[in-house]
């Protein structure tokens, strides 16, 4: 497709923050195009004051696996920006506004990318004003021409970090600005924390108020008579189809005296409609900051009927806007390991944790904290509690998965058991026999586990509180930089209760605990550093070295207590890469994984061969039968009939519907929900979704066709939309056909396996002649990641003395290929003449981190560039190039 660098924005000290496609990857769900990520260079020379060349080109948006447009420096230095970082069921259209640091740390929300209707409404085009107020546009991202309306947030204060090296007065002053400041409202939406936006003039005579989950704290519509959703703009005067249209905005921009440019256009602005021109965009001016409650309260600066005009900029210096010559310059991740005891200099990992697993807002069974003015149960009287229906259909899905979220079912805080740590794997553009995306999952994201780690803690007998007086859930963890990554929580047999949704990142050497508690979006945080985590003594999990698997007590490695009942326990997975034995991370996939499953246990009765009648209607013996589905190509007769039948061609079907529905991938598999799945309620020999049988209307049998709730057939036409299915005995496979020796038993291994492929998507690998084979596919199982490359030593730009190189490398897919390694300077290194590969001279000094000493430190090098590239098992390459010089 070519190579796309994007929207440049200047930041403090000579560097330019800018997106670009230049690794190659597309993004998961095939929109956009491509996937654009934030890169930071110096936009000159700076250890020599040449204007000309950029130097120290380096990605910082190792999460953004979708897209991230737009960046804007605020005065406090951070960066943001849009992006499209909704992972699993969420909506692939739904832009959010996320801040970030210019090394790729503390990234956070500032607007999170959630809608009530299920309409995909977008929030893109952002700036700042005089003040510190941040404007942003929200528009229907499909028929509007990137026109919508605009709301202003005052600016939140920067993430600081617990474990930040300032001096400990200011340290702790920092952490009292952040920690008082509750940056959202709740995630029930109709909480009155949540204060609604205005906009459009009339909707049967009202103002439209919006509301979304976790609202911006102290955010208000600017431009109240515009509207920001799908549709053409109002009229000016309501009932009158002659009166013209109010118009829209787009382009917003910083201008001197808390004045706001903008692009306008008047007019419908929405290209479903034969209104012509559609769109004339001209430039605007909002003055002072003010709310604008009609088309004639702005400034006309140009409007060319002609032309349309977009994109405008204040042509000033940067203090004639903000009262300071540039931005705050924040501090840069040194890697120096100073931070923990688990991070040595030039370590290319990160420690990730938080503080409580208690403290959530997922949705629905998070969303009434303690204390919350939020009385009532969110659900009210919806029969399902907040969550989505078993058949979920319409244009309008409920939020939980699909918008938000997310919980899977019922639960309780004391069912949290552990939490999962997923990475993701980009995928990346080819061309050729192996092109294209040769894998599916229900997010067509390729995961990888790092590890399930316990939250409970009973090895002295009792669990710890922690300062909230709830059990103590904390947690650290030591996990590769540079790696998109998420959450799940998890039960005691290792299935989801709920899923973060969002992608994450570390950069080398850097510490993140600083969220307060999973979902804790609205509530003041936990301090973490007052957790059993952060206590010296504290066994900080290591998914470097091992991949820690909760199973059930018969398999337990560990010799500990994880629960109350001692039921469970942990093994942990290693494997050798020639350099020695890290950690092996958990793929579960269909033809490697599960099909010997379902051909061992399910398939002597599941079967059509002989001409028989399938046990239960389902067909587990398939796979010689290509079945072709809608939007994906020919898939295994087994896998269609389980993963991949939303619209019920198969076996028993939905009543009233001709599918089962968005959320579900057949009767029998609910997408990433284990615990929602009659899969697993069959072989788990129980309803684990937290409802009860008689909750719900349902069949008595399957293939009833009939609906009967709580002993009584009701109509189904005004009870479909309730319809669910009921636990019925036996589980499978049945104990009669275990001890007739027809079918082997499934153990505790088959049933986590199973219920680890349905959290992760149901995985499956497509690529021709490779299925099942993992070191020979181009599908699920490649290793589609570049190593994580850190250069610590030497820093970018001046140094006073240049006495060593220092440098960390991982992969944790195939490993690194210790051979591949190159070092080279432009310059003479001891007795190396430039451009020596100098990798030889280096020595391990840590776990995944080289060092070579020189034996004659440079004190004095007017400019000088070293590069360093190393390549994976796979073949992947990253390559870095730093420019410096050297002298006081």
């Amino acid at each position: 497709t070519g190579v796309y660098n994007m929207g440049p924005c200047p930041l403090p000290g000579g560097r330019i923050v800018f997106t670009s496609n230049r690794d190659g990857y597309r993004p998961a769900k095939g929109y956009p195009a491509i996937a654009l990520q934030l890169f930071v260079m110096d936009d000159r020379d700076t250890s020599i004051g040449d204007d000309e060349t950029p130097t120290n080109l380096e990605k910082i948006g190792y999460l953004n696996i979708s897209g991230a447009l737009h960046p804007v420096v605020l005065m406090d230095g951070r960066i943001m920006y849009s992006t499209l970082e909704s992972q699993g069921q969420r909506s692939d259209i739904l832009w959010g506004i996320w801040t970030i640091y210019p090394d790729g740390t503390n990234w956070a929300p500032l607007v999170s990318a959630f809608d009530p209707g299920g309409a995909p409404n977008g929030f893109h085009f952002q700036t700042q004003l005089t003040n510190g107020d941040i404007v942003f546009e929200m528009y229907y991202n499909q028929n509007n021409s990137g026109f919508g309306a605009y709301f202003k947030v005052p600016t939140a204060p920067p993430h600081w970090s617990p474990f930040s090296p300032d001096p400990a007065e200011e340290q702790a002053a920092r952490l009292a600005r952040a920690g008082s400041y509750v940056a959202f409202g709740p995630a029930y939406m109709n909480d009155p924390r949540n204060v609604p936006w205005r906009m459009g003039r009339f909707d049967n005579g009202h103002p439209i108020l919006y509301r979304m989950p976790f609202m911006p704290a102290h955010s208000v519509a600017l431009t109240p008579f515009a509207l920001g959703g799908e549709g053409p703009a109002n009229r000016s005067i309501r009932g009158d189809k002659n009166s013209p249209a109010v118009g829209k905005f787009t382009h917003p921009s910083g201008a001197p005296d808390n004045h706001l440019l903008t692009c306008y256009s008047p007019g419908p602005v929405n290209h479903q409609y034969t209104y012509l021109p559609q769109i004339d965009g001209g430039i605007y001016l909002i003055k002072s900051n003010e709310i604008v409650e009609e088309p004639a309260q702005l400034r006309l600066i140009k409007h060319d009927p002609k032309y349309n005009e977009c994109w405008p900029r204040a042509l000033v210096p940067y203090q004639r806007i903000y009262g300071m010559r540039e931005p705050n310059t924040l501090p840069r991740l040194k890697n120096d390991g100073t931070l923990s005891k688990h991070l040595p200099e030039g370590t290319p990992f990160g420690l990730v944790g938080t503080s409580s697993f208690y403290k959530r807002e997922s949705y629905p069974n998070g969303v009434v904290p303690k204390g919350s003015v939020t009385a009532t149960y969110a659900g009210g009287n919806d029969p399902w509690k907040g969550l989505d229906p078993f058949t979920t259909h319409g244009n309008g899905p409920p939020l939980n998965w699909h918008n938000q979220g997310a919980d899977a079912g019922l639960y309780s805080n004391d069912d949290i058991h552990a939490v999962r740590i997923v990475a993701q794997e980009p995928t990346t553009m080819r061309s050729g026999a192996k092109s294209g995306r040769l894998f599916y999952n229900h997010a067509r994201e390729r995961l990888r586990i790092l590890g399930e780690i316990p939250l409970r803690d009973f090895s002295t007998g009792r669990q710890p509180l922690d300062p909230d007086g709830n059990p103590d859930t904390s947690f650290l963890a030591k996990i590769p930089a540079d790696t998109a990554f998420t959450f799940q929580t998890i039960d005691k047999r290792g299935m989801v209760l709920n899923s973060a949704q969002t992608w994450h990142q570390l950069r080398p050497g850097e510490m993140r605990v600083n969220c307060g508690g999973c979902h804790a979006h609205s509530q003041r945080p936990t301090p973490f550093e007052q957790t059993r985590a952060a206590r010296p003594d504290y066994p900080v999990w290591d998914l470097v070295n091992a991949t820690p698997l909760v199973v059930a007590k018969a398999a337990d490695q560990s010799r500990r207590q994880w629960d109350a009942d001692d039921e469970t326990g942990l093994r942990f997975l290693t494997r050798d890469f020639g350099s020695g034995k890290q950690a092996a991370v958990v793929n579960v996939e269909y033809h490697r994984d599960i099909k010997p499953i379902l051909q061992r246990s399910c398939a002597a009765c599941h079967t059509a061969r002989g001409g028989k009648e399938p046990a239960g209607n389902l067909n587990l013996d398939a796979d010689d039968e290509l079945v072709n589905v809608e939007n994906l190509g020919k898939l295994p007769g087994t896998y269609a009939r389980l993963a991949a039948d939303e619209r019920a061609r198969f076996g028993h079907k939905p009543i009233g519907w001709d599918s089962w529905g968005s959320m579900q991938a057949s009767r029998y598999i609910r997408k990433f929900q284990s615990r929602r799945s009659l899969l697993i309620w069959k072989i788990f020999g129980a309803r684990l979704d937290g409802f009860h049988n008689d909750d719900h209307p349902s069949e008595t049998r399957p293939g009833a066709r009939t609906l009967t709730w709580k002993g009584q057939e009701v109509d189904v036409p005004k009870m479909k939309a309730r319809q669910d299915l009921d636990y019925l005995p036996p589980m499978m496979p049945p104990p009669e056909a275990v001890q007739a020796g027809k079918v082997a038993p499934l153990s505790d291994d088959d049933k986590r396996t199973l219920a680890r492929w349905i959290d992760l998507g149901c995985p499956i690998d497509l690529d021709a002649g490779a299925a099942g084979q993992p070191t020979a596919s181009f599908g699920w199982f490649l290793d589609d990641q570049r190593p994580t490359l850190a250069l610590t030593l030497p820093a970018a730009g001046r140094n006073a003395e240049l006495t060593r190189l220092l440098i960390g490398m991982h992969d944790y897919g195939t490993g690194i290929d210790p051979k591949s390694l190159t070092v080279t300077a432009d310059f003479a290194v001891d007795d190396a003449p430039p451009g020596t590969n100098l990798a030889p001279k280096f020595r391990p000094t840590s776990q995944g981190v080289w060092e070579y000493r020189l034996k004659t430190p440079l004190t004095q090098l007017h400019r000088g560039t070293v590069t360093v590239a190393v390549a994976d098992g796979q073949g992947n390459v990253t390559r870095l190039e730093r420019t410096f010089s050297v002298g006081r």
